[in-house]
C-alpha cells in the first residue's frame, strides 16, 4: 500500500490511567503523526539505490529515528507507532489500519 492510501486508514488507541480505560486517539495515521510531532520522510537505501523507504523521527522525550524499507506503508507506520507507544510506558491497546490489535506494555 502506498503512503497516500495508508495515511488515510483509521486507527484507534486506548490506554489505561489508574485502571480506567481512556480513548487516547481515533483518526488516521496522518492525524496521529501530526498530533504527536512524528515526522515522516521518504529516503533511499544506503547501499541499494533502487530501494526506497520511510524515515520516522519520533520525539516523546528524546529523538528516536526509525528507517523502514518495507513496501507496505502501514507496516512501517505500525512499527513507528509501536515504538512510540512502548516508549511512553503506559498500558495501551492499538487497533491498526488492517484491523489487527496490538497490546503494548501488558504483563
Amino acid at each position: 500500500m502506498n503512503k497516500i492510501e495508508g495515511e488515510q486508514k483509521q486507527i484507534t488507541i486506548w490506554w489505561w490511567n489508574l485502571g480506567t480505560k481512556t480513548l487516547d486517539f481515533k483518526g488516521s495515521y496522518k492525524e496521529f503523526f501530526a498530533s504527536k510531532n512524528i515526522k515522516v520522510s521518504k529516503i533511499k537505501h544506503p547501499s541499494v539505490k533502487d530501494v526506497s523507504g520511510y524515515r520516522f523521527k519520533i520525539k516523546p522525550q528524546y529523538i528516536c529515528r526509525l528507517d523502514c524499507f518495507d513496501s507496505d506503508y502501514i507496516n512501517n507506520a505500525n512499527n513507528a507507532m509501536l515504538i512510540y507507544l512502548t516508549l511512553l510506558g503506559d498500558k495501551t491497546v492499538f487497533h491498526d489500519g488492517y484491523g489487527r490489535v496490538y497490546k503494548i506494555n501488558w504483563r
